[in-house]
This record gives structure tokens, C-alpha cells and sequence, in this order.
């Protein structure tokens, strides 16, 4: 069964934001027994061993909202162990599923996932159906069921920190008269500027945010900070508004920190007004400056740009190649001849690209998941480690390595993947027997070069290494780089890139330590 339509219409579910998660969910349990053919499906909540049904669809009487049982009476036992998705055709037959659940709930066939929320486990979404199948779920399908259960996890997060926000905010106007002691141990920047747009206070938060001191910005101008003049206009423009009596909120506003990389935060702006003038009879006229917090959003803002790609992915390279597949499915059951061999061939390779694109993937989210550990480190025996796995892989490849004896540089253990994709994607398109050069050059920064005599790397590939921000469409074979792009921004590196008389180069610039006795090999 295609699943592109009921994808998208699940897409379009968790896209109603104005509707509560759980109203949400039980609209996209509809689509999905819908989708899989199945009469039942539920949403649990998992707490201290006891299993709550907290939506369902469909008319089991054990299977709705309120309703609960011990876990290990239940079908989702195993599923909220799993990373993965529980498929199981017949659960008679299932080591899966217990007897005591089978006798419990009488379900012939059961499909879940498990729901995470803030990386602890909040329950599962399951369907399932009192017969059993004749044929095991497709990766589709369980995919599809994978697919609604992050949906709600990431919906259950927005809800919460929208509560959190909103909690916070209450919490702020209650003890507005013990202000500045709150704001000089917060975390957060807090600032005032004056009717002419001059820093009249900055709290101490600045120097982990920008790199700069308070004293070095009070006095200037708010324009100090900002990185181009897109956000300088924006700016201003908030700037008037709140200079005219409103309070303004801006979620992801850059900011420029003291080594000149963007920094980006969530901004909330009220106007401060004449103390002497009652709060009855202020007016705009009234208003002395504005007082302002702003909160480092700059992980989140990776991670979210980062989702739209993997969801723009998804939905376009799986969704083409996996009818590619199916067409030629559907070719090898009508023409069991002499074209069975190339159509199993270009089956087995859509299918390995396939693989390979939904790991990449997978690397992307870790490596956004995890901060990244920045430290002083001999990244020389990284590139080598590299090299040297490149070299293996593809055997009519040349790879060679110039490098000092040693090369202090911050970094990370993620940089190695980095590296390698780098050069997996040299060696790849390089042709029958590419060569690829890499070295290691040591100045002010730590530079690793990867140079190639290959065809030359397409403009849409090219902007994934420099783009700040998502690009229209991101193919598969852009997502190596999309993972190269993020690694080295995480360690605070840059990325370069330029055509050569040969092929193409590609540079990672690290900062370089030159504190040697506290590196350690990666």
C-alpha cells in the first residue's frame, strides 16, 4: 500500500498546533489503522511498571482511554525496550508477546513504537488487531508507525516547554521587584537600553554568550552585536515597536560573539516606562527604554534546522526511491525470465543506498544529539585512521596523507567522521581510480585539506557546506556533507571549498592549541 497520501496526512495532523497532542494523536491513530489495515490503536502512557490507555480507536473493551494494566500484562512490554519498532504477525507465535498478555487482550497481530519526550521514555503508539497477518509488516509500515510516535514525542516536548515558557514568564512578573538580583545570577542575558538605543545595563551572562564583558558594551549601541544588515533592520524594527508600547518576542535572533560567528537567541522585549507616571495613565509618550532577556538558542536552532532537512529527506529520497523499488517489485512478479537478474541487481542497489542514507541520517541526529566534548587534541592520527579505512574500502583508490608529526587542534572525537566522510565522498565519485590527497598543514588554525581529482562537487552539494540555513532540497548524497557541515560548525571550525586545476578541494579549519601537554590522541 502506497504510504506517501497517509504520510503527508499525518504531516498535516501534528502541523494543527492549535490542537491539543492528545487530540492530535487520536487523529493520527485514525490514519494509521487506516494505513495498516488494522481495528485498534492506542496511545500509553508508561509509568512505574503500569501501562494507562491515554487515546484509542477502535472498539476493543480493555483498549480505551482510562484504562490500564501491569506492563508485563501487556502487548508493549518489549516495545518500549526496543529502539525500534515491534512487528509481529502472529502473536502466538511471538516470544515477544506474553501468554498472560495474549489471554489479557486476545490480539492476533500488534505493531508499536515507543514515544520518547526529553529522552526518557513516556510510552509507546501501537495498533494492532484481533486476527493475525498472512504476511509480516513492510519496512514501510513500520516505518510509518516509527514515524507517528516521534511526532508525538516532539509534540509532547513543544507542550512542554511552552509550559515551562509561560510558567516562567508568570514567575517573572511576580518578583519583578527583586529583578536585578535574579538577572545577575541568571543564565540568561538580561539588558536595558535607553531611549537613544544605548546599553544602559548588560548582565554578566553576556561574557558566556558573546565572549565580551558587560563593561565593554554598556554605552554602545544595541547595533554593536548584530551580524549583517538583515538583522540590523530587523532590529530596529522591533526596537520601534516596543519603543511605541509593545512587548515583542523574536525566537532565534542572531547575534555576533567577539570571534565573529553568529550566536542565536531567543529575544523578549518589553518597554520600561516613567516610574513617576501611574501604570493607569501611561502612555507611549511615557516610555524611558526597553529591558529585554534573551536565552542562547543556538543548539536548538541547529537541531530544529537540522530536523527539517532529515524530514525533507525523508520525505523525498525515500519516498522516490522506495516506488523505484516497488516498481521493479512488481516487474519481477509479472517476468520471472532473463531480466530477473538485472532487476534483482538495481533492487539490491536502491536498496543499499537506502541503507546508507538512513544511517547517515542516523549519525546526524547523534552527533546533534550529543554536545560535542571540545578540547585540545593531536588530530593527526585521526586523519590517518581515516585515510587508511578509505583506502581499504575502495581498493582501486589512491589515498595518500601529508601530515606533521603532530597537530594540535580544538576538536573532538566526531571530527573523525568528518574526516572520513570527506574522503568516502572523494573516493566515491572519483571515478574508476580516483586519487585523493589529504594533509594536514599547521598555522594559526589546524588545517585538514582533502583534495580530489574527481568531476567537481554540484552546486547543490556545495551549498550544504556553507549554508546557515536549509537549502530547498537536500538529495542523499548531500547528506554525508550535511553531516560534515554540522560536525565541524559543533567544534567551531569552518569548512572551505574551492576548484582546483585537478578536482576539487575541501578544507576544514580548526582552531589551533599549541599547549601540547594537554592534548591527547583522539
Amino acid at each position: 500500500m502506497d504510504s506517501t497520501e497517509h504520510r503527508e496526512r499525518i504531516y498535516a495532523i501534528f502541523g494543527e498546533l492549535d490542537r491539543s497532542v492528545e487530540d492530535r494523536a487520536a487523529s493520527a491513530l485514525e490514519v494509521g489503522v487506516e494505513y495498516l489495515g488494522l481495528s485498534v490503536g492506542f496511545l500509553t502512557r508508561i509509568d512505574g511498571g503500569t501501562q494507562e490507555i491515554v487515546q484509542s480507536t477502535g472498539q476493543h473493551p480493555l483498549i480505551q482511554p482510562g484504562a490500564s494494566c501491569p506492563l508485563e500484562e501487556a502487548y508493549c512490554r518489549r516495545t518500549v525496550e526496543l529502539d525500534g519498532v515491534l512487528a509481529v504477525q502472529a502473536a502466538v507465535e511471538s516470544d515477544d508477546i506474553s501468554e498472560i498478555a495474549i489471554e489479557r487482550f486476545d490480539l492476533g497481530t500488534y505493531i508499536g513504537a515507543k514515544v520518547v519526550v526529553d529522552d526518557d521514555t513516556y510510552g509507546t503508539v501501537c495498533f494492532a488487531d484481533q486476527t493475525t497477518r498472512t504476511e509480516s509488516f513492510s519496512e514501510a509500515e513500520q516505518f510509518f508507525v516509527e514515524l507517528i510516535a516521534r511526532l508525538v514525542g516532539q509534540a509532547f516536548e513543544r507542550r512542554d516547554y511552552e509550559r515551562e515558557l509561560a510558567e516562567r514568564e508568570a514567575q517573572l512578573d511576580e518578583r519583578r521587584e527583586i529583578y536585578r538580583a535574579i538577572i545577575d545570577a541568571s543564565f540568561d542575558l538580561v539588558f536595558r537600553v535607553g531611549a537613544d538605543g544605548r546599553f544602559t545595563y548588560i548582565s554578566p551572562a553576556i561574557e558566556e554568550l558573546l565572549g565580551s564583558g558587560p563593561d565593554t558594551m554598556e554605552g554602545k549601541r544595541f547595533t554593536a552585536m548584530l551580524p549583517d544588515e538583515e538583522t540590523l533592520e530587523l532590529a530596529e524594527e522591533l526596537y520601534g515597536r516596543v519603543m511605541a508600547g509593545e512587548t515583542v518576542e523574536e525566537a532565534f535572533f542572531p547575534l555576533e560573539d567577539s570571534a565573529g560567528d553568529r550566536v542565536f537567541v531567543d529575544l523578549r522585549v518589553t518597554p520600561i516606562y516613567d516610574a513617576s507616571v501611574p501604570p493607569a495613565d501611561r502612555t507611549a509618550a511615557d516610555i524611558v527604554g526597553a529591558q529585554g532577556m534573551a536565552r542562547d538558542a543556538t543548539e536548538r536552532y541547529r537541531r530544529q534546522l537540522l530536523i527539517r532537512v532529515l524530514n525533507r529527506v525523508l520525505r523525498h529520497n525515500l519516498r522516490n526511491d522506495m516506488n523505484v523499488i516497488s516498481g521493479f517489485a512488481e516487474t519481477l512478479q509479472d517476468r520471472l525470465d532473463g531480466e530477473d537478474a538485472e532487476m534483482a541487481r538495481r533492487i539490491v542497489a536502491k536498496s543499499e543506498a537506502l541503507v546508507k542514507l538512513g544511517e547517515t541520517a542516523r549519525k546526524l541526529e547523534e552527533n546533534l544529539d550529543d554536545p560535542a566534548d571540545v578540547a585540545p587534541a593531536d588530530i593527526v592520527p585521526v586523519v590517518r585512521r581515516a585515510a587508511t579505512q578509505i583506502d581499504e574500502r575502495y581498493l582501486d583508490a589512491s589515498v595518500t596523507v601529508d601530515a606533521p608529526g603532530q597537530a594540535i587542534a580544538r576538536s573532538a572525537p566526531r571530527l573523525e567522521a568528518a574526516v572520513w566522510e570527506l574522503l568516502d565522498n572523494a573516493a566515491k565519485h572519483g571515478g574508476e581510480s580516483p586519487s585523493v590527497a589529504v594533509d594536514v598543514t599547521v598555522a594559526d588554525r589546524v588545517v585538514v585539506g582533502v583534495t580530489d581529482d574527481g568531476p567537481g562537487l554540484p552546486e547543490q552539494e556545495r551549498a550544504v557546506l556553507v549554508a546557515d540555513e536549509e537549502t530547498p532540497l537536500v538529495h542523499g548524497s548531500g547528506l554525508g556533507l550535511w553531516l560534515v557541515h554540522w560536525i565541524v560548525e559543533s567544534v567551531d571550525g569552518t569548512l572551505g571549498i574551492e576548484e582546483t586545476a585537478s578536482g576539487t578541494r575541501i578544507e576544514i579549519s580548526l582552531r589551533a592549541d599549541t599547549r601540547s601537554e594537554h592534548a591527547e590522541p583522539e
